[in-house]
Formats: C-alpha cells, structure tokens, sequence
C-alpha cells in the first residue's frame, strides 16, 4: 500500500491534516443520559461519502480524516426514533461536535434538524478560523488575492496595505501573526508546502480565489501534528467535484479613468487591470469520480511607483564644468597628477584632458536615462548649471502577465479507500522596469524580467484500516522555476560603447555594464548610479513532501501519529559583481582626481575598481526529519483535554559542493593578524599575517564529484584556507516541543467553553541566512585597483591588500523558537452568534539578526578619541584585516501580549465577522537586518517592534437583500437579487525609529540612531510634516544615539472597501449572471506613510525629514461579470 512505502519518506509537518477534520458527539436521551450502542452514519451531501461509527459506553463517538465538506450526521438505535442532523460544515482541521438527543419512538420515525451556525470548540485549545468559500468569494478583495483573508483574523498586523503589489511580487510577509515576524508563517495548498525556502517570504502557487473552498488559518496554540515554522499556519483547500455539475465563467476589469488621485502624486497612476477565467466540475462517475478544473488569467499594466533621481546636466556630461566657478566658493578643476587648473574648467576645450571612449560611454548612460524620465527638474543651483539633487523622475512600466491552471480528482473506491489527486501551475511573467532585487539609488539601466513558473502536485489516499484505525498517506512536490534575467538593450556593454577589459570575462552576463558610483564633492552632489546585470537571480526550488499519519480511535482517547521529513533543493548564484564595480571620488586618496567625481568620470579616472573572478552557483540542499504523537482526549461530556509531543531533527542548509565560506572568531590567530596602514583602509603587506584569517570552509573540502561545479576547488589558495566546519556553518539540532491545550464547557446548555493552551514552536531559518557565503575568497577571488583608468583597470594601484567585508554565521547558531500560550472563552450567542475573547501571549528567543561583529565598543571609542591622534575606525576594529563582519546571530528576543475578541455570524441574509486586538510586540531586533551601531547592548536597542500595531480593528459583512429576491417579471430582476459586502479595517500606525546617516569615530556610517533635542516638542512646524524636524539630530561620533526605539506612533490606517452585486436570473435553472462593482478605499482616505526604517523622511539629515513619504492607493473601482451555472 502506498500508505506502508510513505512510512519512511514523509514531509511537511505543516499540514499533514490540513485538508481533513474530525467530528465528534456525545448521544444522549431526553433525560441527559448517555446511550451506548448507537449507530452513527455520517454522509458527505455533496459527495454521498459515507463513514460510520459506533457511541461507547458514554455515549461518544468519533469519525476522523474526513475530507471536508457539509455533513448529515444520522443516528439510529432501538427504542428511539432515528434523528438526522444536517448542514454541519466541516472545515480543514477542525474538531467538529456534532451532539445529538435522542427522543422515544420507532427507529422508522425518522426526525431531521439543521445545524445551527455556530457551535463552540468543545475538543481543543487550539485559536484558529476558517474563511469558507461564500466568504472567499463574496466579501471585496484587492486585486483578487487571497492572502488579504489573513488581515482579517485578530492577532494581525498587516504592514504593506497595497494589494497589487503583493500579487505582482508574490510577496507574503507583509503581516505579522500574534507578534511573530512577517517571514515566520507556514503557507500550504492542501496540506502541501507552498513558500519558496529561500526566503520564506514569497508563494509558489497564489491560488485564485475562484478555485478555493476554504482558508484555514491556525494563529496559536496548535497541536503536535503542525511544525515547520512558528507563526500562523494559512491553508487553502482547494475545491472538488460533487454529484452535480457547476462552473463559471468571470471577467473582471480596472482602469484609472474609473480611480481617484493619489494625494501624494502629481498625476493618476495608469493602470489597466484585467482578470477572467472559468471552472467547471462535476461528477464523472456519480457517487464514485467527481473532477474539478480551472483557469484565471491576470493581466496587469500597471506603472512603478515614481522615484526620484539625480543625474548631471547636458553641460557637464560634454565636459563644460564652468557653472563651478561661479558658486559661492569656487571650485577650480586641475589637470589630473599635477596641480594646472583647467582654463576655465571645460575638460572639452584642454588638449590635456581629453574625454575618453570609456566616460563617453557613461555620459552616454546618463543621457540615454535622461530620455527615459518621466520628468525633469529644470531649476539648477543659482546662477549656475550644477545639478539639484533628485531633479528627475523615472517611473517605468511593470507589465505583470499570470496565468493558473488547476485539475482535481476525487476518487470513491470503496468503503476502505479514497483517492485524490491535484495539480497546479501558475506562469508569472513580470517586467521590472527599475530591476527586480536591485540595490540602492540606481537608474533603471537594466530592467529585468522575472520568469517564475510554479508548480504544485499532490496525490493522496485515505484508508480505514479498521472503523477505528484511520491511515492517510500523501505525496506532494512544489517548485518553480525562478529566472530574472535582464530585458532590453540598456543594461548592455555595446550599447554605449564601452572599451574597457574585463579582468575575469566570467559570470551569466559578461557583456553588462559596470556597477558604477559617482560620490558628492567637489561642488557637485552625489549622482544616482548604475547596477549592471550581475545581480540578476537565478534561483529554482524544489520541495518534496511525502507524508503519512495514523488516527486511532479508542474509547475517549483519539490518539495520532506521523513522522515526517522535508527534503528541499534550492539552486543559486551569488550575485557577485563580476561586471565589475567602479567608484569615482575626488576624495584625497585618489591621485588622479580633478577634484570633481563627475569631471573624473569623464576622463575615466576611478578611485577604485572592484572585479568577481566568477558568479557562483550553489546547489543548496537541506532535510529536516519531524515526528509527532498526541493524544485528544474525552475526559468527560464537557472537559476535553489535547496534549502531544514533537520532534525535529533540525539540520542547517548546506551545499552539496561546500563551495562556502565563513568568519570563525574562535579560529581568528592574533598572532597571524595583519597590519594595517595609517589610514586603515588597507593592510601594510611588508609586515606579514594572514589576510584570510579566521576564515573556514565548510565540509571536509570539495567532493571529487563536485569538482566540476568547482573549478579550482583544490587549488592551492583554496586549500590554504582550512576545511572543517559543519556543512551549513551550524550543527544539527534535536528538538522537543510539547503541546498542550484544554477545553471546558462549565454550563449544561454547552454553549459556553473555557479554552487555553501552551505550546512550543520552532521556526526554520530561511535560506537567505547561507546564500552570500558563495561569494567570499577562497573560491570567489576580487581583485581591487585604486587610481587608474578604465582604459586599462588593472593599471591602477594593486589593491591586493585591501580590507575585506565579509557575511558569518555563528558557529553556536540556534533555531528560532516560540513559546505561546492563551486563555479565552467562546459564547454561543442569540442570532447564530459565536463570540470569543481571548488573552494571546508568546516568548520568542533565538530569534535571528545580523550585526557588524567588527565594530569596536563605545568605550575604545570614546578613549580613542582622547587620544593627541586619534586612529581611524579600522585600526580600532578587533579583528583587524577586515571592515564589516555581518555575522548571523541567533540571541535575540521578543515577547507579545494581546486581548484578542472575535465575533462571527456565518448564516442567514446577513453575515459578519468582528475582531479586535489590543497588543504590544516588544523585541531588540524586528528582523534580519537589524545592525545597530551599538549591537552588543540588546537593552539599547530593545523597544517596540517595527511591525508592532497597539490597536487592529478588521470587519467583514455581507448582506443578501431579501426583498423582491424571489419575485419574476420585470419588477423582480429589476429590483431583486442585489448582494452588498465589504470590508472595514482600522489600525495604529507603525513605531518610529529616527536613524541619522553621521560619522563613527571619523568613519562615515549609515543607520545610527539619531540624538532626541531635549526640550524640542515633536509637533509639526509646517504643512506636510508629520513631526518637528528639529527634535532630532545625528549623533556624536563617539556616542550611541540618545533617541528611543520607537520614540513615536506613525500614522493610522483607515480602509473602506465595498462590494455591490446583481444577480440576473435566466430561464434555465441554477443559471445566472453577476454583475459586480468594487470600489477600494472607497472613501478615498488618504492613508499617509513616513516609510519604512531608514527611508530619507526618518533619517538626519535629509531634505524630506520628517515628512510625509507616501500614501496608500487612492479609490480604485472595479467591474466584474461573471456567469454561473
């Protein structure tokens, strides 16, 4: 059986049962007794799947791993009449009760109930909810995804409220669960993995809300059978055939003729949205064969947000730099080596500056950009030609093309067995006009193309081994096909003409243009630079997930178990700057500068050069090994009780070809140090040492069958560097989490439950966390040249003893790991009510960060600076030879406390959800990479999270008019069938953390945290300001800034979005047309942003300080039709 040879080869603790439920009851008669004996028959209404059970001696039964579905609960026993109950909808892992009372009577009389709405959670702990597919379809979602259900849950808090983008991008962690970090949830598609590993940030499948049955969302306090991450767990049930055909086809359409202006933009955004597809299933063998299948396409033309640049004038690009002498305080240009100024700075007019292939070239680039922006600023400085900063405007298109494809089988095969089978596809086609993953402030020379093919296949089968023993065996595999290379002729060598040698001609793209950089100075500001193709990703994944699990029924006891393993391929390149990387300065050290980057530029004389011998590619692997066992347990009629335990056998990623590297600090030899200048900026090469000290390669070297991935895997140098170290930098963990959750009805009406619960959580690290340490020497060689020319790189001064920054992971490095509790209480309500009010909690503790291990303390500092000549930043560092080292290191922590309420009514005209969280999410680091200035002080920086929100208010409503619903004529379709929903959402605005781009003992670095003026109110001084500007200033060099983590509330988000429906009825029955209009944020509030950490409006200094950064979209309106049949 297929259930035995998965035994061994099982996966994905996340969902092993996410597509199934359990339902259970408790029989009695009029008087409360319990009655043994009774036959219970419980039929799938769609489907006609039948499963029975027997009551024990009090009167309990139990049918587990039912898919999910509307059941009829039947019981049947002599002496009383047989009573049928109806309408109860299970849901994807739910523990259903179904209590039945029986009355006197013939078992030929036969009485039958319906379901009531709502019934509380008498079996488990557990905080999870279930938007079903009336919801899914019904309530208005931006641009149609799913994923916006999540915001809807209490314990949410969403930080990135446009839609559109989320489903260009695929992007998932724009919410956080109950204080945990947006990258902590688990996403499946039935019980299958649906994240790419690498950065648990993104989804393989974004199933179409036309496709799905429900959405189960699991946010605290789950069982033993969940692993795999520590933050929700999102699972979409796809939908399945019945005995009766149904399908549709749908159209749904934007455009910004129909929208409201963005406040913060000068003109509408374009945007033309197109949706439409169609399903259909049905029966193919009736009782037996049931099929469902699909398709939804999504076409997308939609412009990138607005960014501004700074590029130089017409004048300076041909080489007049004359405006120069007039400012205030004159710049003069001099000959390059010699101190002859330039007559009247114009390089085009100097023999002895004559402008070269290579400048030209860039010039070129410049003036290419400059046809392309979408506006430019005219004004220059007064009285001058010289460029202002951020004086022109590109927002280039981002055409998004997605398609999805879904068939699904259903299979009756006897009373024994049940088969399924699913398969999805999803091809997204994205043009990214600015550079998809591309770095800092760059121009739009190299757009790319994201090419993103996903898939997802899972077969499974259902055996009732015994009717108390049931066996679920599965099989899925996930992957996609990730590729973003460069689009155009933009990003090319040949385009502008560039002449200049490569030192290693290697990489994906060795005909792309340099990473350039020109910095401020010399009368000049800083002009945007360039980021050639050697950023482009490739990066496939493949997840394989088997999965097998037992249920056994016995007695009051439903005990369950499963072992499970995750085995996941991830191949990727390193993203090394092999197109080279060239920074122009007229900063002292160079010796050819004119004193003006720009004008160097021109004449091609760099400050330095920088060249990756290659683009690596590591073919990552990792396999996690779980297992879990718990037991449900019955205690009495109203006291259940839920306790289990899981394993991990948690083993890092790591490469197959242990082509990585990492800083050891343990393995840093003092006695090998290196000697640095007196500038510190290079390493003095007469004195000695090792310039590669500390560092480690991992595994026992490079497999022989590796050698072809890796070249010059045995080659001296790599040798020279020693081999040792785990295969993913950390060891293998063996991990315990405990379970454990109660529920208890104190009232005999059992429409009141006391639930709560603890349990520990581990969060697998993302694969980001090992990706960059392809690109570090031995196996990854730069060569670095100062001063020259581009006309011949390597003719500049060897820069073979220059200082290297390098990525670390900590040798001691632990899984993330959450330990979270609650205690609440559900209420029947009059109305079909179901409220819930619930105290939420968690500790988190190994969480990971990023700090620059390499920086010196405050102290030396500070006694450094007392010193007659105070030693530059880099003869400060302990670990002399290197600048930054970015180590992982997994010793942060955070904690959450939260009120949570939810309400819901799910039947009738009217249906509602309410929830309310009133929460606080304290932590010293909200994410990867957080790298403080004062990183060894976890108290310094501990404080509200970046993704904290103190107050979260989300509805959801829906009214079917009943008035004129059923009349005919004119009167009735006119007048009747009209459907209104929507959803309301308010939140508190993000913490504020005030950084400052400032000096560290003489050394320029960004990110500090800026100094509060005492006395200074933080009130607005002018329009367009959300606080005072000058309540902050950078810091000292020589002291940690004054101001708080989160000294501030950002501003409040309000959103409206509604949906109005009209259903034409047609001749023939259960046919219909749906006209739908949408209108988002329709009261057009404008939800105002100060960015995100870092931004330019929360940094000192900067031009935009302290205002307004952005706001979320304006109204958009959409039109829908859709046929049903």
């Amino acid at each position: 059986m297929l259930a035995v040879l998965l035994t061994t080869w099982v996966v994905d603790a996340a969902a092993a049962q996410s597509i199934f439920g359990r339902i259970t009851g408790t029989v009695t008669d009029a008087q409360g007794g319990a009655v043994a004996g009774v036959k219970i028959t419980i039929v799938n209404e769609e489907t006609k799947l039948e499963r029975q059970a027997t009551t024990d001696s009090n009167g309990y039964y139990v049918a587990s791993d039912l898919p999910v579905g509307v059941y009829s609960v039947i019981a049947e026993q002599s002496g009383f009449k047989t009573l049928k109950k109806t309408g109860n909808d299970l849901v994807a892992g739910a523990r259903m009760s179904v209590d039945l009372s029986l009355a006197v009577g013939e078992v030929s009389q036969r009485v039958e109930v319906a379901a009531t709405a709502e019934t509380i959670n008498t079996t488990s702990g557990e905080l999870a909810r279930v938007i079903d597919s009336s919801q899914v379809r019904t309530i208005a979602l931006n641009a149609r995804n799913y994923m916006q259900l999540l915001s809807l849950t209490p314990g949410t808090a969403l930080t990135v409220d446009d839609q559109l983008s989320l489903t260009t991008s695929l992007a998932i962690n724009n919410q956080s669960v109950n204080g945990n970090r947006p990258d902590s949830n688990a996403l499946s598609v039935d019980g299958g993995f649906n994240m790419d590993s690498g950065s648990n940030s993104s989804q393989v499948n974004n199933v179409g809300i036309d496709f799905i049955r429900e959405v189960a969302i699991k946010s605290s306090n789950f069982s033993a059978e969940y692993g795999r991450n520590s933050g929700a767990s999102v699972n979409v049930v796809t939908r399945s055939g019945s005995n009766s055909y149904h399908g549709a086809v749908f159209e749904y359409l934007r455009n910004e003729k129909l929208d409201a202006k963005n406040p913060a933009a000068a003109l509408k955004t374009p945007l033309r949205f197109n949706d439409f597809g169609w399903d259909f299933g049905g029966p193919i063998m009736r009782g037996k064969l049931f099929f469902f299948a699909g398709e939804e396409w999504k076409r997308i033309r939609l412009t990138a947000a607005p960014q501004q640049r700074t590029i130089p004038t017409a004048a300076m690009l041909s080489g007049d730099f004359s405006a120069l002498l007039l400012l205030p305080t004159p710049v003069q240009l001099r000959e390059p080596g010699t101190a002859n100024p330039i007559p009247g700075n114009r390089l085009d007019q100097d023999p002895s500056t004559p402008l070269t292939a290579n400048g030209v070239a860039i010039a070129k680039i410049y003036s290419t950009m400059a046809a392309l922006a979408t506006g430019l600023t005219t004004v220059n400085s007064p009285g001058s030609s010289i460029p202002v900063a951020r004086n022109a405007t590109f927002q280039p298109n981002n055409p998004f093309n997605w398609r999805q494809d879904i068939v699904r089988l259903d299979y009756h095969l006897n009373g024994k067995h049940d088969l399924y089978g699913r398969y999805l596809h999803d091809n997204y086609d994205l043009v990214d006009g600015f550079g998809t993953f591309v770095d800092g402030n760059v121009l739009p020379t190299t757009p790319t193309h994201r090419l993103r093919p996903g898939y997802g296949i899972q077969l499974g089968e259902v055996w009732l081994v015994t009717p108390n023993i049931v066996n679920q065996a599965k099989i899925n595999a996930s992957w996609n096909g990730q590729r973003i290379p460069p689009t155009g002729v933009n990003w090319q060598r040949a385009t502008y003409g560039f002449t200049f040698p490569q030192l290693f001609p290697a990489g994906r793209f060795p005909d792309g243009i340099p990473d350039i950089s020109i910095l401020s100075g010399g009368g000049t500001p800083g002009m945007a630079g360039t980021q050639g193709p050697d950023f482009s990703l490739l990066s496939p994944t493949v997840d394989i997930a088997p999965a097998d699990d037992i249920t056994w029924q016995k007695g009051p006891h439903t005990f369950k178990a499963g072992v499970l393993v995750v085995r996941n391929r991830k191949d990727q390149n390193g993203r090394s700057r092999y197109n080279g990387q060239i920074t122009f300065s007229n900063a002292a050290s160079n010796a050819n500068t004119t004193r003006n980057a720009l004008a160097d530029v021109l004449l091609g004389n760099f400050q330095s050069y920088t060249e990756a011998s290659d683009d690596p590619i590591g073919h990552f692997r990792f396999t996690d090994v779980e297992a879990y066992v718990y037991d449900s347990w019955k205690v009495a009629r109203r006291f259940s009780l839920e306790f289990g335990l899981r394993y991990q056998h948690a083993g890092p990623t790591y490469t197959q070809a242990n082509n990585i590297v990492s800083f050891d600090p343990s393995l840093f030899d003092p006695l090998q140090a290196v000697t640095l200048t007196a500038n510190g900026n290079s390493i003095d090469t007469t004195k000695g040492g090792n310039r590669l000290n500390g560092l480690v390669r991992a595994g026992d070297g490079v497999p022989a069958d590796q050698l072809g991935r890796v070249p010059n895997g045995n080659s001296p140098g790599v040798l020279a560097v020693p081999a040792g170290a785990p295969r993913g930098f950390y060891d293998v963990e063996h991990l315990f989490a405990p379970r454990f959750g109660f529920s208890y009805s104190p009232f005999k009406d059992n429409r009141t439950a006391i639930r709560g619960g603890i349990g520990l959580f581990y969060d697998k690290p993302e694969g980001n966390i090992i990706f960059s340490q392809l690109n570090l020497p031995p196996f990854i060689q730069s060569s670095t040249f100062q001063s020259g020319n581009l006309s011949n790189p390597s003719g500049g001064a060897a820069g073979a003893a220059s200082l290297l920054g390098v990525s670390a992971i900590n040798p001691q490095l632990k899984v993330a790991r959450t330990t979270s509790y609650s205690l609440g209480v559900q209420r029947e309500m009059p109305w079909g009510v179901l409220l819930e009010a619930s105290y939420v909690g968690n500790e988190q503790r190994h969480i990971l960060r990023q700090p620059d291990i390499n920086l010196p303390t405050f102290a030396q500092i500070q006694a450094n600076a007392a010193l007659p000549a105070p030693l530059p930043l880099n003869r400060l560092r302990p670990y002399p030879g290197y600048t930054s080292i970015r180590m992982y290191l997994s010793d942060s922590t955070a904690n959450y406390n939260a009120f949570q309420v939810y309400a819901t009514k799910r039947k009738g005209d009217f249906m509602a959800t309410v929830s309310y969280t009133w929460s606080k999410t304290l932590a010293d680091s909200s994410g990867l990479g957080a790298n403080p200035d004062n990183w060894r002080d976890r108290k310094y920086n501990y404080g509200p999270a970046d993704f904290d929100r103190r107050h979260v208010f989300a509805a959801t409503y829906f009214y079917d008019v009943p008035f004129l619903r059923n009349r005919g004529g004119f009167v009735g379709t006119a007048l009747g069938g009209w459907q209104l929903s929507g959803i309301t959402r308010a939140q508190s605005g993000p913490p504020i953390t005030i950084l400052a781009n400032s000096s560290l003992a003489g050394t320029p670095v960004n990110g500090r945290r800026a100094d509060r003026v005492a006395g200074v109110s933080l009130a607005p001084t002018a329009p367009g300001q959300f606080f005072n500007p000058l309540a902050f200033v950078a810091p000292s060099p020589i002291n940690p800034g004054t101001s708080g983590v989160g000294t501030f509330t950002g501003p409040y988000v309000f959103v409206t979005d509604l949906s109005l429906r009209k259903y034409f009825k047609l001749p023939r029955e259960n046919m219909n047309v749906m006209f739908q209009s949408d209108f988002f944020n329709i009261f057009n509030r404008a939800n105002y942003s100060l960015g995100s950490l870092g931004n330019a409006n929360l940094t000192v200094p900067s031009g935009n300080f302290g205002s307004f950064g952005s706001a979320s979209n304006p109204r958009n309106v959409q039109f829908g039709l859709k046929f049903n049949f």
